[in-house]
Formats: structure tokens, sequence, C-alpha cells
């Protein structure tokens, strides 16, 4: 018997959402249906959703912020719906560790293609999570079960990909990655924009890893092959 994966649709066009809800009940979806940002803890907690489709553009909120509140609380796939075709727009999703966006208009077809995919890498993300171990480097603690680490006995939240960068590099202390093997972690998919979102995520890591007194690792570059996580065997 297969087990119906249950969709939570954040987002004020009530047309489209009425569309995707009937054309999913044909599939192997649940739909739960929410036209603004209010309450969306409260749903989550009660309908344990296994994916989310965010709205950029919600009447009462920005859907980028309530993606992070949602980051906060919960390890759930969040796809990004938007009406534009900007790629800040993506590119900032991505950042914010989004698993995907879908531009409108689209097809229900391809949304479900998107939708398998990213529960697909989901599930598999949370099979490795079980096999792996605590890393220590220095006062640097990274811990996949809550997907986060800690500095100095002091816990910093991360996005799931930059948790799953992080945890790539420091496993192979000193290996230099390419941005094509990085982007195999980030995306199944081939994205340029990704591409660029790497280097935010790297950026965004290295700020939280300058927290080390003193600083024991670091992720360097290396120009004109990508990048690689280094221990200071005598930290200054």
């Amino acid at each position: 018997m297969q087990f119906r994966k249950k969709i939570l649709i954040i987002d004020d066009d009530k047309k489209l959402t009425e569309i995707i809800e009937k054309y999913f009940s044909q599939y192997e979806f649940d739909v739960e249906v929410a036209n603004d940002g209010n309450g969306i803890d409260n749903i989550i907690k009660q309908k344990k959703p296994d994916v989310i489709l965010l709205d950029v553009m919600l009447p009462d909120r920005n859907g980028f912020d309530l993606l992070r509140e949602i980051q906060k609380e919960h390890s759930i796939p969040i796809i990004m719906l938007t009406a534009k075709g900007d790629e800040v727009d993506k590119v900032i999703g991505l950042e914010l560790g989004a698993s995907d966006y879908v531009t409108k208009p689209f097809s229900v077809r391809e949304l479900i293609a998107r939708i398998r995919s990213v529960l697909r890498r989901s599930n598999l993300n949370a099979y490795d999570l079980k096999a792996k171990n605590e890393l220590v480097y220095g006062t640097l603690k990274i811990i996949p079960d809550r997907r986060s680490i800690e500095i100095d006995d002091k816990e910093l939240e991360l996005t799931k990909t930059e948790f799953d960068l992080l945890y790539l590099l420091a496993s192979n202390p000193n290996k230099t990655f390419t941005r094509e093997d990085l982007l195999k972690i980030v995306s199944d998919r081939d994205y340029a924009i990704f591409d660029r979102s790497i280097d935010m995520h790297i950026s965004h890591l290295r700020n939280k890893l300058k927290m080390q007194n003193p600083p024991y690792c670091t992720i360097k570059t290396v120009w004109g092959s990508g990048y690689r996580f280094e221990i200071n065997e005598k930290p200054i």
C-alpha cells in the first residue's frame, strides 16, 4: 500500500490552489491550502506536511520571511512559487535554503515532477543523516540529527543546504571539491543559477566559522578549482 504524501500550499491565488488541489487528488497527494501567512506554524504542526509550496508574493507578508520562520522550527522541503521570471528571486530563495522553485505560469505535471524530485532527495538525505556521525574540530561541533553546529557550546542554525555543504567539506578535510561536486549536493537538476548560490552559501558558512576563538578550521577557496575545508594545526 502506498502512503499518500501531504502537500501544504501557501498561496493567495484561490483559483490556482483549487486547480492544484483537484488535480493532485488523482495522484498520491493530499493537499492542505492556506491563502495567507497566518497561523502557518500551527497548520504545520497539525497537518505535518511532507513538502510545502510557498508563494513569494503573499498578501500579508513576504514569502522569503515566512521561509526563514518555517525553517527555524521545521525540517520540511520547501518549493518556492514565483510569478516573476527574475533570476534574483530564484537565487534568494535558494540561498535561504529552498529546495526548488517553480515560475508561474507552470504546468501541474511539471509541478508534480518537481515535488517528486524534492521528496526523493529529502528521503535520501534523511536516510543519510542516520548514518552520519558528529564531527568535532576544536571548538566546532557539527551535529547531523539537528542540522546545526556548535561553536564554544553555542548552537547555530544552518539552512539545509548550508549543513549539507559543510558536512561534505568537513568530512573530507583538505580535499578540494569543484562547484560541480557541490552542485550535486544542492540539486539533482542542472540549474545555472545554483552555481551563483553556492558561493553565497560558502560565504554564509565562513561567517559562522569566524566565531571560533581561536580559529581552528575554515573553508578555503582554491582558485580555478573550488573549495576545501582546512584545519589549522596551530591555531592563532
